[in-house]
């Protein structure tokens, strides 16, 4: 009943699942990729829906930063540096990597139960753990004197898998969102500019910044990673001049080839 209410809430806007494919669509490729590479469920894919609305730059009251919303000491236990050049929380690739990492770290402490995993993720796990001690339950449904917001947190996603699976229940229906990669990652052995990167992959600077966020100054950091996103189909023009630079071998450059020949 509480999924089916958040559900029905979201509906009540008619464009929600327009805006949900809008919001999405650049990253969710690359976030199932690595979903099933981690072998967790795919419908985790949903969860930047509820914590950010996909916002790689979203930034909390309470400090947590990046479309999955770390808190700098989470982000930092789970791999994500934070200095001056750059921040793992906004970075899309990294911070994906670093929540699934914490997610599977949190089902295996909570017994296997996803939805106390991501209780978990929401208000951390002391706290679900104060929660099932009062209530005497490892039901999530049942812990009442969870906060409000971890409560609401649950429903609310398995109330966006519910839409994007059976949108006619709710007198909607789900754009079509293309079954192939929208980004590709462009890895160098040293640091590059993303003026350099704009001008050898064809791609504005402004796009460029949107998809890594995680660079403060304009440039991938001296100490890595030295790696960029840039729009499906613009990777290997950049290999290309990355090669002619130093900053890639013809060997890497020849592997990308033969990967992007066995995707195809």
């Amino acid at each position: 009943a509480r999924v089916d209410s958040a559900a029905r809430r979201m509906a009540s806007n008619p464009e929600y699942l327009t805006d949900l494919n809008r919001r999405a669509g650049p990253y969710l490729h690359l976030i199932v990729e690595e979903l099933e590479r981690a072998r967790v469920p795919t419908a985790l894919a949903l969860l930047p829906e509820v914590e950010s609305r996909y916002n790689p730059r979203a930034v909390s009251p309470k400090a947590a930063s990046g479309m999955w919303q770390f808190m700098p000491y989470t982000g930092r236990e789970m791999g994500l540096a934070q200095n001056g050049a750059y921040d793992g929380r906004n970075d899309i690739l990294d911070s994906t990597r670093g929540a699934i990492k914490y997610l599977k770290q949190l089902h295996a402490e909570m017994g296997g139960d996803w939805a106390l995993a991501l209780a978990s993720y929401n208000c951390g796990p002391g706290c679900v753990r104060r929660a099932m001690r009062r209530s005497g339950s490892r039901d999530f449904w049942s812990l009442t004197s969870l906060p409000a917001e971890t409560r609401n947190y649950v429903p609310k996603l398995l109330a966006v898998l519910e839409l994007v699976d059976r949108p006619e229940r709710y007198g909607m229906r789900m754009p079509k969102l293309p079954n192939a990669p929208a980004l590709e990652v462009v890895q160098a052995t040293s640091s590059m500019s993303l003026v350099e990167v704009a001008r050898h992959s064809g791609t504005s600077l402004h796009h460029l910044r949107s998809l890594n966020p995680g660079f403060k100054n304009g440039h991938t950091p001296v100490t890595g990673p030295h790696r960029v996103l840039v729009p499906a189909g613009k990777g290997h023009q950049l290999r290309k001049a990355l090669v002619k630079s130093g900053k890639l071998s013809r060997r890497s450059l020849a592997d990308s080839r033969r990967n992007r020949r066995s995707d195809s």
